[in-house]
């Protein structure tokens, strides 16, 4: 089987300081916060199999999915490291998106594809593999929570918190999830920089 999928890079560069410990209203009731404690893996892997693409009807699958699972381990590693942006309702997590350096050991064939071709790619001129950049996602929202704005307010407490560590966020899409492309590309200005063909 094979798959087109789409990269995107995003500038970080801007000032700020760190939002971990930090919560700010994003509205209707809902706190954002960047983690870096595992208090909140539970709820986040509950979120993930419940968003992941196999655990999904068809018709669920056309208002987004998750196209792969970290294990309980990796979610841990991954907010230990950099953190994870978090929504939250009455202390219930609704929405979650990680971050991980490239050199994490994520354990994905199309990952490490994608990596591999970032000298082939440029981004504002520029060869990707000359910025400092890091891997954006996944992000999960609760379905019930969707189309709230919850995604921008994940996406710039990400930027404030990483602001400073790099230069460029890559974020991987497949082309299969036209709602994730949508909500990236022209819901957060996302740029398309490479489409890589997956066989397998």
């Amino acid at each position: 089987m094979a798959e087109a999928f789409k990269g995107f890079g995003r500038s970080q560069r801007q000032s700020g300081g760190k939002l971990a410990g930090d919560v700010n209203g994003i509205g209707n009731g809902i706190g954002r916060f960047q983690t870096r404690s595992t208090s909140r893996l539970p709820a986040i892997l509950r979120l993930q199999s419940e968003n992941f693409i196999a655990n999904l009807s068809e018709k669920e699958r056309k208002e987004g999915f998750l196209s792969a699972e970290f294990s309980r381990e990796q979610v841990a590693k991954l907010a230990e490291d950099l953190g994870t942006a978090i929504a939250a309702v009455d202390a219930e997590v609704v929405a979650f998106l990680c971050a991980f350096r490239n050199e994490f050991n994520h354990g994905s064939p199309v990952i490490a594809k994608m990596l591999d071709t970032y000298d082939l790619v440029k981004f504002d001129g520029k060869p990707l593999n000359s910025y400092n950049s890091y891997i954006y996602g996944p992000v999960c929202i609760d379905r019930a929570y969707r189309r709230r704005g919850l995604l921008r307010g994940l996406y710039e407490a990400q930027k404030q918190d990483l602001a400073g560590q790099f230069d460029v966020g890559v974020a991987f899409v497949s082309r299969s999830n036209p709602h994730s492309l949508n909500a990236h590309i022209a819901g957060l200005g996302m740029t398309e920089v490479r489409r890589l063909r997956i066989e397998g």
